[in-house]
């Protein structure tokens, strides 16, 4: 988890950052436009993404015998989620912005055990995990230009306190590298991508019906999940409107993931 630890030290340096003179430096922009402080806005963020099985175990109650099931080959597994929150967040300097986030998070993860080729009953051969909650966390954003150009960094790392019919949690670190041109008035857009650095756990306890002579039997199982690809390419845009309001969108597609976000926000100093 190195893109995690990097920005969690990074996040650590938040308090110095904002008892140092040099905030909200303006004359450091040179001549460069600079938007107002401060700013919140709505976030709505979707990722489609296969996932990797980094760790399987599955426990039959005593007296069943065990199920084959040692490892993950021929285990598929597609994940879901999505994102809605608030965002608030702050220009330090005139190229680095840090930014806090709350929001909603809910997603569906499908396990696929068909490929194992394993004489399985049907409620264990695809099963779909399904979990809501809150979702948190906080980044920043690194980035230079002039009047024509820019290249920006965004980091995050959030962390979810998640309900559902499994214990389940999800926390993931990402970095979105961005380069492209401004336009008009004060107007960006880019060529970009995610890295994505994802822990994802669920454990709880399946009812597989086994057949006459057997019946319902509960099959408790553990999986830990982590991202298949760790980046994917996107393209996004940022337009303005007035001083007060902005809004981005960016998409992107690539490997097995798909992408998709779109922000509102309103600045005020």
């Amino acid at each position: 988890m190195k893109i995690r630890s990097a920005i969690i030290c990074l996040l650590g340096l938040w308090p110095c950052i904002a008892q140092a003179d040099s905030l909200f430096r303006k004359d450091l922009a040179m001549g460069q436009y600079m938007p107002r402080a401060f700013g919140i806005g709505l976030d709505i963020v979707r990722i489609d993404q296969a996932l990797d099985i980094d760790r399987l175990s599955v426990v039959t109650p005593p007296g069943f015998p065990p199920l084959p099931i040692d490892d993950a080959s021929g285990i598929v597994t597609q994940s879901d989620v999505g994102n809605d929150g608030v965002k608030f967040d702050a220009w330090l300097l005139p190229f680095f912005n840090v930014f806090g986030l709350y929001g909603k998070f809910d997603g569906d993860t499908d396990v696929d055990l068909r490929g194992t080729m394993l004489p399985l009953p049907p409620d264990l051969q695809q099963f779909r995990i399904s979990y809501d909650g809150d979702v948190y966390g906080a980044g920043f954003v690194l980035a230079a230009g002039n009047d024509r150009w820019f290249g920006s960094v965004v980091a995050t790392y959030t962390d979810t306190d998640l309900d559902g019919g499994f214990s389940s949690s999800i926390k993931a670190a990402t970095l979105q590298p961005r380069v492209g041109l401004r336009y008009g008035n004060n107007n960006e857009v880019w060529l970009g991508g995610y890295w994505i650095d994802a822990d994802e756990s669920h454990s709880g306890t399946i009812n597989v019906d086994f057949g006459p002579g057997v019946g319902i039997v509960p099959i408790g199982f553990d999986v830990g999940l982590s991202q298949a690809e760790d980046f994917s390419p996107a393209i996004g845009t940022h337009i303005t409107f007035g001083e007060s309001w902005e809004a981005t969108f960016e998409i992107g597609s690539g490997g097995d993931r798909d992408t998709a976000l779109g922000n509102l926000t309103y600045r005020f100093e």
